[in-house]
C-alpha cells in the first residue's frame, strides 16, 4: 500500500510542478502588466478582505508568484531529468 502511494505521488509531482510554474508565471506577468499600466495600484491590497493571508499587497503577490514559479520550474526540471535517466 505504501509503495503504491509513493509511486502515485511521484507520478503527480510533474504535473503539479508544471502547474505551479505556469500559473505562478501568469500571476507574475499580471502584476508586471499592472505595474506598467497602473503603477499606483501596486501598494493596494490584492483582495477586499482584510485578514491575513488575504490582505497582501499586489507587489507582494507578484513576489510570491515569482517564487512559486521558480520552485515549480526547478521541481519540474528535476522530474524531467529523473524520468529521462540523466543524472
Amino acid at each position: 500500500m505504501r509503495r503504491w502511494f509513493l509511486a502515485r505521488s511521484r507520478m503527480l509531482l510533474r504535473p503539479v510542478a508544471l502547474t505551479m510554474f505556469v500559473f505562478g508565471l501568469l500571476v507574475w506577468l499580471y502584476v508586471i502588466a499592472i505595474q506598467i499600466t497602473h503603477p499606483v495600484w501596486l501598494p493596494e491590497e490584492f483582495s477586499h478582505l482584510n485578514f491575513p493571508p488575504l490582505n497582501w499587497r499586489l507587489d507582494e503577490v507578484g513576489i510570491i508568484a515569482f517564487a512559486i514559479a521558480a520552485v515549480g520550474f526547478f521541481v519540474w526540471q528535476l522530474e524531467q531529468a529523473r524520468s529521462s535517466g540523466t543524472p
